[in-house]
């Protein structure tokens, strides 16, 4: 998603709820590059290849600015890029589904389908740890609507 004055507005509103309730997976790949661009390594490996950020003492993302904008922004994991869009795989088959967070109401719909074909690239050994969420986020999304895309 490109970033603009009116997308920081909006998350500064809501806190950048995304970046303090989710620790995506990411790619060695996606790790390797944050760091080579002379950021702390804040990952630790949850399997083969696959990295989780971890979370700072608030709980929240690492790279959170305060003013709610993203310190890796150029270089942010795949996952963060395409928020709202969620990609999932069940029953062996690729979809996405849109939060309908404070940001949705600003995204124009060809920006929601560039995010869904940016998401369907995403290798299916990340989205395998995409929903290992605790019970108290999953109460904490279920503030917000979503819908198939």
């Amino acid at each position: 998603m490109p970033i603009s004055h009116k997308f920081l507005m909006v998350c500064e509103k809501c806190q950048a709820f995304c970046c303090q309730q989710v620790k995506p997976p990411i790619t060695e790949k996606e790790k390797k590059d944050i760091i080579n661009a002379g950021f702390t390594d804040h990952f630790i490996k949850i399997d083969e290849g696959i990295y989780e950020i971890q979370t700072n003492k608030n709980n929240s993302c690492p790279y959170l600015k305060d003013d709610c904008s993203c310190e890796i922004h150029t270089i942010k994991p795949i996952l963060c890029k395409v928020w709202p869009v969620i990609p999932r795989y069940k029953n062996n088959k690729r979809s996405c589904i849109v939060i309908k967070c404070p940001l949705f109401p600003y995204l124009t719909e060809k920006e929601i389908q560039q995010a869904k074909k940016e998401a369907n690239t995403i290798p299916l050994s990340v989205l395998a740890h995409l929903w290992k969420i605790s019970p108290e986020i999953k109460q904490k999304y279920k503030q917000f609507e979503y819908k198939e895309i």
